[in-house]
């Protein structure tokens, strides 16, 4: 689909609204967007200053906006925070890492957790095997021991040092 204003470039931003059952839809290129930021909406039932940023900057707790001079790119592909936040997409892998705390707060607010928690892989080593095990063993024993639990503390607090005698820690 080509942007809507231009009817050139291939449009990439995409705004719908749905008020009283009446759908108004806006499809632009990223120069269109761009020069129109948060013009983009205005005449739009009263959405003059709604843009892009504001839309997804909520989701990564960006505060205020920081001067071009002290901008932090990634080392990588030399994408900002800034422009990361507002197209909710990082630019690499190694983003992750250079705006982790930066990204950690909402990474927390979206998912949850921001340590993946799931299945181990077949092909998984031995050693990771048993650091999954021995985590999933530590959990259980604090949860048992809010509980009251104690005998099965006990229990959970012996698999964990076998766990650990195995290992040679």
């Amino acid at each position: 689909m080509l942007c809507e204003r231009c009817g050139k470039n291939p449009a990439t931003t995409y705004y719908k609204e749905v008020v009283n059952g009446k759908t108004k839809e806006i499809h632009l290129c990223s120069e269109c967007a761009e020069e129109l930021g948060n013009g983009l909406f205005q005449g739009m039932n009263g959405f003059a200053d709604f843009g892009l940023s504001s839309l997804l900057g909520s989701l990564f707790a960006q505060s205020m906006p920081v001067p071009a001079t002290s901008v932090k790119r990634c080392s990588s592909c030399g994408t900002s925070f800034e422009e990361l936040a507002q197209n909710a997409q990082a630019g690499c892998a190694n983003c992750y890492k250079e705006f982790y705390t930066q990204l950690l707060p909402s990474i927390e607010r979206i998912h949850g957790k921001t340590r993946h928690i799931g299945k181990v892989p077949a092909s998984a080593s031995k050693e990771l095997r048993q650091h999954r095990e021995l985590e999933e063993l530590r959990q259980r024993l604090a949860d048992a021991v809010n509980a009251q639990e104690y005998e099965k503390a006990a229990e959970l607090r012996d698999k964990i040092r076998g766990l650990e005698g195995e290992n040679g820690k």
